[in-house]
This record gives structure tokens, sequence and C-alpha cells, in this order.
């Protein structure tokens, strides 16, 4: 057999594996099987290769079959080793993204892809801001490592131009994180744009075995509220609020301190998520991620035949969960939901529209608590500047952020987020005014309680709590009047006598 000498030649696979080997400036194709027969054969290759390539083919390189496939299996290797390098040095890069967002403390990570340039931008204390750029076909190389590779829980491979969601877990500087993936095509000038948001949520399990309902931020009055909220037999604590305003991080809470205080740590809690976000003390917990293909459903009838003191379901989003919620509370149990709603009146219309019935809604106890949040952002102490303003012939001292900041606050002028709630335990005429859907007259009489009830607590919505907490001097005055507008004159009044 004829030895074939490799040296200073330059080997590349073509397609349908044919081999073209360089040596200084000269191309030719190899073949192992060539006769007179497949003479035109080999010549119409080389003219598509020629023509495809803007190359000229000097000629055929004849070799024996072993070393022919002998190349191919090298140069297939040498293309594997240089994919699992370049996987490798993305995987780094990636990391070391998802380590700069941990580190600003951002609660979720936004990736924009554009036709040219991408978007990396840090959702913290609510805003988002924007921490690098680059090229699109970097950020095509990070996400799909970021899906294909690093997710633990996904679909089927990553796809741009379809939605996607996936969990991934990472460990960065010794900590645990659960990263939510969930990607979507945009427009743009081609079909290759998409927006990609990383949920970043901390996976190190609490060991806090007393959790405190003081961890909710909540003041001594709506404490008091809550557990009474937490005392009744059966019934839904329905928490609301948009996206990032707290839910999960107060469900955590209350069913701990639930499982604790009234069960003695014995109650069978069981939950049903989409995903599993954090880790809660004394609970069962069930992560489901095909809600389309029915697992969601069948996971909520699961936990009702495995004998639950306590029911959690994730989120209510059409008419079967929340028959299925409806179903778990008229047999006995006490159950937990969050629902996407802003305020105490559109949750109540929000669940009448996922088809729970004013009758439903309006028998007496299956309603524990309705409480819709919202996280505020806190003004830097370190940097704040202060303004005197005129406020119902009251000139109060007010703080306002310093969008220059300082090393304190990271230079964002904002210290960390205050959970704000407003909330109703329904009583006989509001349930009535429930039973006729008539929102209005139940609005009306949850408002009257706020000049009853003790501090600031049931019958305060949240625009006017966090108008409490701006003139205390923790919150931003020009946030608080850009985000809600001015308060009436009888709600300041209202407010002024409450805190003072």
């Amino acid at each position: 057999m004829p030895f074939f000498d490799m040296s200073g030649f330059y080997f590349s696979i073509f397609e349908n594996n044919l081999i073209l080997a360089k040596k200084e400036d000269s191309t030719y194709l190899l073949s192992y099987d060539f006769d007179i027969n497949n003479f035109y054969d080999i010549r119409e290759k080389i003219n598509y290769i020629s023509y495809k390539n803007k190359i000229e083919i000097c000629g055929v390189l004849l070799l024996d079959e072993p070393i022919y496939f002998q190349i191919i299996e090298r140069d297939s290797l040498q293309i594997k080793a240089k994919k699992i390098a370049k996987s490798s040095k993305v995987q780094l890069e990636l990391e070391q993204l998802l380590t700069q967002a941990t580190a600003a403390g951002a609660s979720d990570l936004h990736i924009t892809r554009g036709d040219i340039l991408s978007q990396i931008e840090f959702r913290i204390n609510g805003e988002l801001r924007l921490h690098s750029q680059m090229r699109s076909k970097q950020c095509d190389e990070l996400v799909f490592v970021l899906y294909n590779v690093e997710a633990t829980t996904k679909e089927t491979t990553w796809n741009r131009q379809v939605p996607q969601s996936a969990n991934i877990l990472y460990t960065l500087n010794k900590k645990k994180y659960r990263f939510r993936y969930a990607h979507f095509p945009i427009f743009g000038e081609s079909a290759d744009c998409y927006h990609c948001v990383l949920r970043i949520i901390s996976a190190d399990i609490d060991k806090v075995v007393n959790p405190s309902l003081d961890k909710t931020g909540f003041s001594p009055e709506e404490i008091s509220d809550v557990k009474k909220i937490l005392s009744n037999p059966y019934g839904v604590y329905f928490i609301a609020g948009t996206t990032g305003s707290g839910k999960s991080t107060t469900l955590k809470t209350v069913m701990e301190w639930l499982q604790i205080n009234r069960y003695d740590d014995k109650g069978c809690f069981l939950t049903v998520e989409d995903p599993v976000e954090y880790y809660i003390y004394g609970a069962k917990q069930s992560s489901v991620l095909d809600v389309n293909g029915g697992g969601f459903h069948a996971a909520i009838k699961s936990a009702l035949r495995r004998d639950p003191d306590v029911l959690m379901i994730g989120e209510i989003r059409d008419t079967v969960s929340s028959n299925a919620l409806a179903g778990a509370v008229e047999s006995g149990h006490y159950c937990f939901t969050t629902v996407h709603a802003g305020s105490i009146v559109t949750l109540l219309q929000r669940l009448s529209a996922l088809g729970i019935t004013g009758d439903k809604l309006s028998t007496p106890g299956f309603i524990a608590g309705l409480q819709c949040q919202k996280l505020m952002p806190l003004v830097c102490p370190k940097c704040c500047n202060t303004k005197i303003v005129p406020i119902l012939n009251r000139d109060v001292s007010i703080h306002i952020k310093n969008n220059d900041g300082c090393e304190y606050c990271n230079y964002t002028g904002i210290k960390g987020r205050k959970l704000i709630a407003e909330y109703m335990l329904p009583k006989q005429d509001e349930l009535i005014a429930i039973s006729k859907s008539n929102w209005l007259e139940a609005y009306i009489l949850w408002r009257k309680k706020r000049l009853t009830h003790p501090g600031m607590s049931e019958g305060f919505s949240i625009k006017e709590k966090t108008m409490a907490f701006v003139i205390k001097g923790y919150i931003c005055y020009e946030w608080f009047t850009h985000e809600f507008g001015e308060l009436s004159t009888e709600d300041m009044e209202v407010i002024f006598e409450k805190i003072q």
C-alpha cells in the first residue's frame, strides 16, 4: 500500500464527506475510488466546489481507502475538539455574566438580541439597567449554551423562533441559584431576533425553622390581620401582584409560619408549582413544567388525593385550575394561591373572570383573605437629598433620590425595597356585594374600614400606604408622584391622622 505523506497539507471536509487538501497555494480533491467510469462524476464535483468556494481545484489526489477515512476521522476529531473548546469558553463567559448579575443583586437578567448588537440588562430594585452590549452572533452562542448545555429541565433543543422555557441550576461563589429561563421571538429586520429573560432565584435552603411574620415588613396591625387570615380552618388566601412583586417570598413566609405555629410542624403541606421557586420548610413541593400538556391540572388532582392539610397552587390561570382550587376549599382544605392583579377590586374581577362564580366567592369562609402587594424602592439614606414640601398646610421634610448614588447603594440612589400591601378580610356586607358582582359597592365598603381599623391596615390602598412611607422619608417623593400621581385632600388628611 503506497504511503501518503500528510505533512504540509491542511485538510477540510466539504459537503457529503468530500475532502479538500491544501498545500501552499494548491488545492486538491482527495479520492480513493477513482476509475475511468466515474471520471465525469469527479469532474462535476470539482466544478461544483470551485464555483461554490471560489477556489481553483488543481487536480485529484488518489488515496487508499483506509488512509482516506483516517483523514476524515482525524479532521472530525479536530472539529469536535474546537467545538468543545469554544463551548468551554462560552460557558466561562456565561458564568462570569451570571456572577455579575447575582453580585449586583439583580432579580432578572434580560437579553435582547438585535440584528447586529444585543443588549444585556439587569433588573435591580425594580429598574432595568444596561449592563453591556455584544455582537448578536456572540449572544446566540451564549444563549445556545445556556439552554442546550446548562438547562436541567427544558423542552426540545434551543430554537429562537418559538417560545421556550427552562429551569437552570448554577452554583456561583459556593451559593446555589435557580434561573427560570424564557424567550420569545421579537420583531427585527431578520427573523433571528428574540427577547430572553432569566429570573434569578436563590436555591440555597433556608434553615430557619421558626420564621417570623416580621420578615414580611408589615406593621404590627397588619401582622395581626395576617394572623387572622391564617387562623381560618379552611378557605383561600389569595396573594396578588404584578411580576416581581414578591408573591413567592410572601407565600414562603406565611406557609412556614403556619406550619410551625398552627400545625406544630405536623401538617401535610403540598404544593403544585410551575416551577418550584423557593424551598418551603415543611412542604412537599412539586414542580410541574408541562402546563399545556395538562400536567399542572393532573398534579392538582393528585395533591387532593394525598390527604393534604394545606394546599398551595402556585398560580391559577384558567377555569380548570380555578375550579380545582374551589373544589379543594369546598372539601374543607386551607389553600394558598397567587393571581396576577394590581388591586383588591381587580383581584375580585380577575377571580370572577377565571370562573369562580359570585356565589362561591361570597360563601362565608371561602375567601380567607385577599391581598395585593408591590415592592417599593427605598432611597439610599447615605446620599439622598432632603427637600421641604408643603402638604395640606404642613411643611413636610421629604427625601429625593440622588441619581448619582454613592458607594453604599452601588451608585444607584436606591438601597433595597419595601413590601407594601393592601388586603381585605371580607365581612357579611362585602360578601353580599361580591355575590352580586357589585365591585364598586364592595370597594366602598372595604374603604370605610380604614376609618375604624387601627393604624394603616385594612381599607388603605397601596398608594396611600406608600405615601405614608414618603412622608416618613423612606421613599422618594418625586418617584411617588411619577408612579402614582396625586392623592386627594381627604385621603391625605386620613394618612396624617393615622401616622401622627
